[in-house]
């Protein structure tokens, strides 16, 4: 979720739980008001009953004073001391019950004792508490939409610089040379960020090209004294002195620099893959690629007596050629290396699926650790425990998943090429 989202959700959330209890505090606030207001005019109303009954005895014998006012005969013992109450009548006119207020009390007079009662009808109250209710919830909306525009508007304005930083840090290219500025804000807390943005922008722009620069200089240096050491061994070869132990010395030199120089050139190209120095894409057909590598490997296959089995359709991708090289070259490694002889190596090139498959024994480690470097199983001595994770390095260059599987005693190794991203 969005920044202004999450603000704005959390404002609005907030603003409607304050608004609601709000509301019913007021409503009730309001009831109660009014209710107050109703029996100070009731009994305001009683004294004047009583003031007029007071006057004329006379009225004291009707059993109606007025519409809201009603006259009881009861015992003289009976005494009522003013009551309020709520009470429900119908109106002949409305033809509806109408609530109303009641003030009951009893008033004794020389030759009687009577229980009078007043009525207030509620009616225009309760639709004034309910007009009023109706108004605050129509403000409450208004005012929750003013807080929604107000807030984007205070939000675009106020964080405009942040996100005009964070543009400009997702659109620069940290192998490039050119120096990287920020916009000045009138926010102190946005010039210290774009401050420490710019140092550390500069930082790894700077450890990139020594790390770009050591790992050149250092596969270079490295490689030179390897090919001293086989030249120096092959000499030694031709020598005929050597006895059969020595020969075996000697051989031993050859495969352990021959060993070392692979190693070298393959975490040279997993940095080079991880730094992205492998931009250039071409459209390529990956049905003719993965037939070239088959036609190279097929003596190796041959020499192995696997039995190669390939279904291959028309697929055309854009990616770089060398890593696509290198991505089906290592997979063909691995299913020569770990394939048993006289079993089947299966290549399926289906959908944009490439699938290669080959027949061995389970994995001597958890399969999660599959793609990580230097793990190999204890019988590939030669193996430098790269192969793989190169693989990896190469799918996730250009998001593309890979996946493993173990059936049947069968690998299986598969690449949707079909997510394959540029």
């Amino acid at each position: 979720m969005r920044l202004l989202s999450k603000t704005t959700l959390l404002i609005i959330t907030v603003s409607i739980f304050i608004f609601m209890f709000g509301n019913i505090a007021f409503f009730y606030i309001s009831k109660g008001m009014i209710k107050k207001h109703i029996d100070t005019e009731l009994v305001s109303q009683m004294h004047n009953v009583i003031g007029q009954i007071k006057k004329d005895e006379a009225l004291f014998n009707i059993t109606k004073f007025s519409d809201e006012v009603s006259i009881k005969a009861v015992h003289p013992d009976i005494a009522q001391p003013p009551t309020f109450s709520d009470t429900v009548l119908f109106s002949t006119i409305q033809n509806i019950y109408i609530p109303h207020r009641a003030l009951k009390f009893s008033y004794q007079s020389k030759s009687r004792n009577q229980i009078i009662t007043i009525h207030k009808s509620l009616l225009s109250s309760d639709k004034l508490i309910e007009r009023i209710t109706i108004s605050s919830i129509v403000m409450v909306m208004v005012f929750i939409i003013m807080i929604y525009i107000m807030n984007r508007f205070i939000f675009v304005n106020v964080w405009s610089n942040f996100f005009s930083s964070l543009e400009t840090i997702a659109n620069h290219d940290i192998k490039s040379h050119e120096k990287i500025f920020f916009e000045n804000s009138e926010i102190e807390e946005f010039n210290k960020l774009n401050s420490v943005l710019l140092k550390m922008v500069d930082r790894i722009q700077t450890d990139y090209q020594s790390l770009k620069e050591l790992t050149a200089n250092t596969s270079h240096e490295i490689q030179t004294p390897l090919a001293i050491i086989r030249g120096k061994a092959e000499m030694l070869l031709q020598s005929e002195n050597l006895s059969e132990n020595d020969m075996e010395q000697v051989f031993s030199i050859l495969n352990t620099s021959e060993r070392l120089s692979k190693l070298n050139q393959s975490l040279l190209l997993i940095t080079k893959i991880e730094n992205n120095q492998f931009e250039d894409s071409q459209e390529l057909n990956l049905k003719n690629v993965i037939e070239k590598h088959l036609n190279n490997f097929e003596m190796l296959f041959e020499a192995g007596e696997f039995k190669l089995t390939s279904q291959l359709d028309s697929t055309k991708i854009h990616i770089n050629p060398v890593l696509l090289d290198i991505l089906i070259t290592n997979l063909l490694n691995n299913a020569l290396a770990h394939g048993q002889k006289t079993k089947n190596i299966t290549i399926k090139l289906k959908n944009s699926a490439f699938t290669i498959s080959n027949n061995g024994k389970a994995l001597e480690f958890p399969h999660e650790q599959l793609f990580t470097r230097f793990i190999k199983g204890n019988k590939n001595k030669n193996s430098n425990g790269l192969g793989l994770e190169i693989v990896k390095k190469i799918c996730a260059y250009y998001s593309i998943p890979i996946l493993y599987s173990y059936v049947k005693s069968q690998h299986n190794f598969t690449i949707d090429f079909n997510q394959i991203s540029n």
